[in-house]
């Protein structure tokens, strides 16, 4: 297995990946009001555009060309069966970036905000945010749950489930990093990958949606906690003994 890191993440950014070269900030701008009332005021400026969401600045810069690390992201995508080879064929990519926002959750709200208006451009493919790329249909279904109050909990938190040479599972979480929580690690369980996958993302939700921190030595149910350096992510995780 890869190690993928972890590191402390001031400015939350992805690339939204296109299909053709161009694109259209006006129509974009249009398309962030109607989605989310959110009016852009600023004018886009040699194939950039940076605006403000109240105090917070939002950055998004077209580039053309092939964005590197795109296609070994996409063979981990779980919803998106042929990724890979639709990706290795964009064209160009919209970088996006989050700045100013030292609230964790009103920091990804904002970033799924404008990502998912971005994808709904007719060039967009999909989203480039490490570790995985994520179809732009999905990423902007996953979305509407703003709307309703629901936390997209599937476009800030990648799930990866690995199976061990004697069968068993092991499986990790990727994003909660963006809360300012540890990754979650299960290094080895007997349950079946669904049953994994399902608990990491439930706990994953319930921390999120209830900004909770994992202690060291404490207990999830009957599950106990353990802080260590990371088998699969670099850094210190939170392993749970599911």
């Amino acid at each position: 297995m890869e190690a993928y890191s972890n590191n402390d993440v001031k400015v939350l950014s992805g690339d939204v990946l296109l299909t053709t070269t161009g694109f259209d900030w006006d129509v974009f701008r249009m398309q962030l009001f109607d989605d989310w009332h959110i009016e852009v005021i600023e004018e886009a400026s040699e194939n950039q555009l940076v605006f403000k969401i109240g105090e917070v600045t939002i950055a998004c810069g077209y580039v053309e060309g092939f964005k590197e690390g795109s296609v070994e992201a996409a063979e981990r995508s779980q919803e998106w069966a042929d990724a890979a080879q639709v990706v290795k064929n964009h064209k160009a990519y919209i970088e996006v970036g989050v700045l100013d926002c030292q609230n964790a959750l009103q920091r990804s709200v904002l970033f799924t905000m404008v990502a998912a208006s971005l994808l709904k451009a007719e060039n967009a493919m999909g989203l480039f945010k490490y570790p995985v790329v994520y179809r732009a249909g999905n990423y902007v279904e996953n979305a509407q749950g703003l709307k309703e109050d629901n936390f997209p909990i599937l476009n800030w938190v990648y799930i990866g489930i690995y199976k061990k040479e004697n069968g068993n599972f092991g499986g990790y979480t990727y994003g909660l990093e963006d809360f300012n929580k540890l990754e979650i690690e299960v290094l080895e369980t007997k349950n079946g990958a669904y049953e994994l996958y399902q608990f990491l993302y439930q706990l994953a939700s319930y921390l999120i949606s209830n900004n909770i921190t994992l202690e060291d030595g404490t207990k999830v149910e009957e599950y106990e906690v353990r802080y260590s350096k990371g088998a699969v992510l670099e850094g210190q995780t939170a392993k749970i003994n599911f």
